[in-house]
């Protein structure tokens, strides 16, 4: 009986059902139609199916969500493809145009406002030539009128554009007045609406201002755009301003070429005992490694004064040779915190003192010689002065370095004397003396560029400890049983070819001499250094040829923590080339009513010697500098010089550098430097492969210099660069350091003279 009923509602409900399969059917199609024009690339396809219900409306409105999405990932895409390919283009144009400022920026604001579809354009850079007279100069323009192109020059602050430069920040107008800006053509005339300010910055310094106007709107990715791409700008237009004034500089030397055909022959010697100074001090900032715990033992050594001395004139520290000449003078026996304007009882000797370090306060680095005059004695000294900065680059106290340089001065004299006496013989002489007295002060001018060279070149912490394998001298420390503690390249190479030894630590120093007396004048000369006497000897040798050899030796005792004697350390210098300087000046006294022409050939000796003699004293002076600097003051040191220093690990890594390295990859864009791999900067492989190969004979001990030309499209630079390797405690190389050096003028001065 019940059978009908449900035969009845079964029919009913598969046929709702074959409408639903129907429905979703219907869906399925259309979202699939919807979503293979979407992966075709049509992100404005419309979703067709619009079936009201609760299944449709949820699928449809996914579907157009997703759509959009995708539409707005699409701009956003593109956006930033517009930005990389527009930063990438003008990479290009600021490369290939860094050599002209006036092409540089034409290129700039002309493909500028191409790109950017805007319809006029100025660029300006600040000319701080005259630091009290800065202003910003327009440079380049685009559709700008002539007349205002001309007379364009806006102060810092002055305007729109001097307002960006003052505030640093970009500015930008929607609505600006009529007559701010007219855009021209042949078919007529409009105004702008539209003005992008933004200032050309760099590390906070601002260089330079561009200005766009447009009849549309900037879009914010176009601005962020024009802000990054200022950066690049104001980096090559500071690269370039420093190239400008770079060859202005090798100009104003080129045109003193005359000047200098006269004295081609002083030049090149001086520009040979340059090139050998040069390579010297590469030498000590390669070799200066050695034990730390003589160092501040080995700044008692030399006989120069050293102290430093803060803002007030109080005495921050001081060596043994500065305290014992004023220990019997005032009965103190500590100096730290003395005033050191109290030594003068003088006043005009005092506000001289104080004016010379007012100097050095002021950040001059300079040498003053002074004379002197005790009971009719009068003696000479020579005061180095040098500011000590901080951490933070603040002067916090000045170095001062003294000399007695009486003996030097006395033989000086001494010979001008001679010189006299000799110009009575003769009145042709006397053309020929003038001559060698102005010799003598353009040796003295050559003398002083390359003292403050040198200063300029100081070695960091790090490195400190090869110091004592620097100069030439023989450097070596003995034990009470006359055994060597340690011993510098100089003794070891000396004793090499002596006693085959390779390693000399131990050996006794007593068996270099085969003679019993002798062993007993070497034992009673150490023995006045072990009871606390510090002297200097001259000693005269065979030199197994036939000649003899002058050794002036120094001998000061070590003290260790509780300032007992433990060793004695022996600084030998030859001086042969001094002594016979000195008995060729008293040969010519002997010989100076020999004719006139005998004396010439003797005078152009004598002008020879004097200059042996000034290079044997200027490299005392130079070691006796090297050893002074206490290590809390050395650290800021590998930022005084203007060459590019830095070190790299064997993946070619940078693992420190000097600020004029920084500077020079900053130019470039560079600016994280840690771990950066020195050969992304060579982006030709053959040049990329030939930098490996100089690094590894570094890597595998070597210690050499490579002049590199790099040739330009205006000029042919030239860079010295020295390559050494690093070692760890171990002895293994760890590490190679570059001092780089930019010798173009010292090149160019010589192919001049070659001509």
């Amino acid at each position: 009986m019940n059978i009908p009923v449900f035969s009845k509602t079964s029919n009913s409900k598969t046929k709702e059902l074959e409408e639903r399969v129907t429905t979703l059917e219907a869906q399925i199609i259309a979202a699939s139609e919807f979503v293979k024009e979407i992966e075709k690339g049509n992100l404005n396809v419309d979703y067709k199916y619009n079936e009201e219900s609760d299944t449709g409306n949820a699928l449809s409105a996914s579907l157009i969500s997703l759509r959009n999405q995708l539409k707005n990932y699409a701009v956003e895409e593109k956006e930033r493809n517009w930005v990389t390919e527009g930063l990438a283009r003008f990479i290009d144009i600021l490369r290939s145009k860094n050599n002209d400022m006036n092409e540089l920026t034409d290129d700039i604001i002309r493909n500028l406002i191409k790109y950017l579809g805007a319809n006029q354009g100025a660029l300006y850079i600040i000319d701080d030539n005259d630091a009290q007279d800065i202003y910003l100069e327009i440079k380049a323009c685009y559709a700008f009128e002539r007349k205002k192109y001309i007379n364009q020059r806006i102060n810092i602050g002055e305007g729109l554009a001097g307002q960006a430069v003052m505030e640093k920040e970009t500015i930008y107008m929607t609505e600006i007045p009529d007559s701010y800006l007219r855009i021209t053509s042949g078919l007529g005339e409009g105004s702008a609406r539209n003005l992008l300010i933004v200032p050309l910055k760099l590390d906070d310094q601002v260089l330079g201002v561009l200005e766009i106007a447009s009849f549309s709107i900037f879009k914010k990715y176009q601005i962020e755009f024009v802000e990054r791409l200022g950066e690049s700008i104001a980096s090559t237009v500071k690269a370039v301003k420093i190239n400008q004034r770079t060859n202005k500089l090798l100009q104003d030397t080129q045109a003193q070429t005359q000047q200098l055909r006269e004295q081609e022959e002083e030049v090149r010697q001086n520009m040979e005992e340059l090139s050998a100074t040069q390579e010297e001090m590469k030498r000590v900032l390669n070799q200066a490694q050695e034990k730390e715990s003589y160092l501040n033992e080995l700044i008692n050594v030399p006989k120069d004064s050293i102290i430093t001395v803060d803002k007030n004139f109080k005495i921050i520290s001081y060596n043994r040779a500065f305290s014992a000449g004023l220990e019997a003078m005032t009965g103190k026996m500590d100096f730290k915190g003395f005033d050191y304007l109290s030594l003068f009882p003088d006043q005009n000797e005092k506000l001289k003192q104080k004016t010379l370090f007012e100097r050095a306060f002021a950040g001059e680095n300079f040498e003053e010689t002074n004379e002197y005059d005790a009971n009719g004695v009068k003696s000479y000294y020579t005061m180095n002065l040098a500011p000590i900065y901080s951490k933070e680059g603040e002067i916090i106290a000045v170095a001062c370095f003294g000399k007695d340089v009486t003996a030097l001065m006395s033989a000086q004299k001494q010979t001008e004397q001679l010189l006299s006496e000799s110009r009575q013989k003769s009145e042709e002489l006397l053309a020929q003396e003038e001559e060698l007295r102005q010799n003598m002060e353009e040796l003295s001018t050559t003398q002083e560029e390359m003292e403050r060279i040198l200063n300029e070149v100081r070695e960091k912490e790090s490195y400190l400890t090869e110091l004592i394998n620097v100069p030439k001298d023989t450097i070596f420390t003995v034990d009470r049983d006359y055994r060597v503690l340690s011993y510098n390249k100089s003794f070891s190479m000396a004793l090499e070819a002596f006693t085959g030894n390779v390693d000399l630590k131990g050996f006794p120093f007593l068996d270099l001499f085969p003679s019993e007396a002798e062993k007993q004048k070497q034992i009673a000369l150490y023995e006045r250094a072990f009871n606390g006497e510090n002297f200097e000897i001259t000693n005269e040798y065979d030199d197994n040829n036939g000649g003899v050899i002058y050794i002036t030796t120094n001998l000061a005792p070590l003290h260790d923590k509780n300032n007992k004697i433990f060793a004695v350390a022996s600084f030998g210098k030859d001086i042969t080339k001094l002594i016979a300087a000195q008995k060729q000046s008293e040969k010519l006294l002997g010989e100076s009513e020999l004719k006139s022409k005998e004396l010439l050939a003797q005078e152009e000796e004598l002008r020879q010697n004097m200059e042996e003699l000034s290079a044997t004293q200027e490299e005392m002076q130079r070691i006796l500098e090297d050893v002074r600097r206490k290590e809390q003051y050395l650290k800021e040191l590998i930022n005084v010089p203007k060459d590019s220093i830095f070190t790299v690990d064997k993946n070619y890594c940078i693992i420190d550098w000097n600020k004029s390295f920084a500077e020079g990859l900053e130019a470039a864009g560079i600016t994280d430097l840690k771990g950066f791999d020195l050969m992304n900067l060579f982006q030709d492989e053959k040049a990329k492969q030939n930098q490996i190969e100089v690094y590894q004979r570094a890597f595998k001990g070597e210690n050499f210099e490579i002049i590199t030309e790099y040739p330009q499209e205006s000029k042919i630079s030239y860079y010295a660069s020295n390559y050494a390797p690093l070692r760890n405690d171990a002895g293994e190389i760890f590490a190679v350091a570059c001092f780089s050096k930019d010798v173009t003028e010292l090149m160019t001065v010589k192919k001049n003279n070659k001509k």
